[in-house]
């Protein structure tokens, strides 16, 4: 493999680029910050950790107008890696504490205030369902009859609509599968977050652990993910039909399980892969210190009133509230999609599935700093510039954490294309052509192919250009390289 690209692999690997805490909004930066300094770990653990609770305490209430009939909302799937016994247990409880307080406090009321009313309201439907059944076979006349058939029908229909609700009310959940995850999105305004700190049983459900023919089990975190309609058929019962499902992701797993899951070809062929924010947070095993000052309760209680306003303001809206950019702001994202677009079509085209969402991660990752900044009033304030730069300077940050971890992959699959171009000089030691290297399936066009063989100068190949003499275009052929 030519040095330079082996150097510039190598670099990959070492270039460490810190998490740019600073393009949090002030409460979610402070928060991190000050659990970064308690827990003595990255800060990378704490930032994705506020940056994912934000994300789902928005839910799909707030979204950004990105273009002529198109929304983005914050809905973001962030997995983030850290080894056992690192802290990211307690990064995790620092940061998601007041949302699952939220949800605690509204299980409660549920429960005192709301469940004893639909369980009074079903028994008397039954009891009335009943009632009916039994003056059903009366001898009543015909019109006597079919009034109470549809008087039972009224009752059933009701009974069914006061069983749907006598779910608790969730605003995330853990370990469930894909049906599962649709039976809970559908009793719970079709939005949920999912949450963990140790993920392990997640990824080992999305790698399909419960899935026969070694099948992965993606399809609805896809399709909650975009918004997609989503239909999931169950073996004898109801089919669950979801229209525009909203699913928020925050998972910490180890290193190994996380490499595994961006390894799997299935799950990239899918899209789930494309769709998360995935970084290894090199968080390590750190010793106790003693005399470590606990987080202020001044920055603890900002956090939480703005997870809380979020909550209330956002995720429990029967509507989402759409937000427009200011002009700067949308010439700002436009220029990051176009520079995305030109590196695709260059040294990005291996990986163009993944570069192809970077923008929209984005323009996501703006909607959580905006809501994070201006809390409940969000839905009255334009996207300014300055949070456009912050979401391009988050997604830019997972978009390079993204080609990290992909390096590896990325290099192998490299080598493997030089290596058949070499067997192909093999057969053909006279030299060979970016058109036969097409020909050959190597590439799928003629330019991948030309750069292709540009890569492998001056170190495997040595290219010389020859034009027909009767004119024409100029060819360039190419042979092995002398040592």
């Amino acid at each position: 493999m030519p040095s330079d690209s082996m150097n510039a692999f190598d670099e990959a690997e070492e270039k460490i680029i810190p998490f740019p805490l600073q393009q949090l909004p002030p409460a979610a930066r402070d928060m991190a910050a000050e659990i970064a300094r308690t827990e003595r770990t990255p800060e990378i653990l704490a930032g994705c950790c506020v940056l994912g609770i934000m994300s789902a305490a928005i839910g799909a209430g707030l979204q950004v107008k990105n273009g002529p009939s198109r929304f983005a909302r914050g809905n973001l799937y962030i997995i983030a890696s850290a080894e056992s016994g690192s802290g990211k247990s307690e990064t995790f409880r620092h940061a998601a504490k007041p949302f699952l307080a939220y949800e605690q406090k509204m299980l409660e009321h549920w429960q005192a205030e709301i469940l004893p009313g639909l369980q009074a309201e079903a028994e008397m439907l039954e009891s009335e369902i009943a009632k009916l059944k039994k003056n059903a076979f009366k001898g009543e006349s015909g019109m006597a009859r079919e009034e109470t058939r549809a008087a039972m029908q009224a009752k059933k229909k009701a009974l069914a609509d006061v069983n749907k609700k006598l779910n608790s009310p969730r605003l995330c959940c853990e370990n469930v599968t894909s049906e599962k995850l649709a039976v809970m999105l559908q009793q719970n305004q079709e939005q949920l977050a999912s949450l963990s700190a140790d993920a392990k049983e997640i990824v080992d459900n999305l790698l399909g652990k419960y899935c026969k023919n070694d099948r992965t089990d993606d399809g609805v975190f896809v399709k909650a993910w975009s918004g997609d309609n989503c239909r999931v058929d169950r073996l004898g019962r109801e089919p669950v039909s979801l229209q525009r499902p909203c699913a928020a992701a925050l998972w910490f797993t180890q290193p190994d399980k996380l490499e595994t899951l961006l390894g799997k070809s299935e799950l990239t062929d899918g899209g789930l892969i494309q769709r998360l924010l995935p970084c290894h947070t090199r968080a390590m095993p750190r010793p106790i210190v003693d005399g470590v000052e606990g987080i202020p309760a001044e920055t603890v209680n900002g956090w939480a009133a703005l997870v809380g306003s979020l909550i209330e303001t956002f995720r429990m809206a029967g509507e989402p509230f759409t937000i427009e950019p200011t002009p700067e702001a949308r010439r700002m994202m436009n220029e990051h999609h176009n520079r995305i677009v030109e590196r695709r079509l260059a040294e990005l085209r291996d990986v163009t599935t993944y570069a192809a969402r970077w923008n929209e991660q984005a323009w996501r990752i703006a909607v959580c700093l905006h809501a994070g900044l201006h809390g409940a009033d969000a839905g009255n304030h334009k996207m300014s510039v300055e949070t456009a730069a912050s979401a391009i300077a988050l997604a830019q940050w997972f978009a390079g954490e993204q080609l990290r971890i992909l390096a590896r992959g990325r290099h192998a699959a490299r080598r493997a294309k030089r290596d058949e171009v070499l067997e192909l000089l093999a057969d053909n030691p006279k030299g060979i052509t970016a058109r036969m290297v097409q020909l050959k399936r190597i590439t799928d066009t003629a330019d991948e192919a030309r750069a292709l063989l540009a890569s492998m100068e001056p170190e495997e190949l040595t290219g010389k250009d020859s034009m027909p003499k009767d004119g024409g275009h100029i060819t360039r052929t190419f042979t092995k390289a002398r040592k």
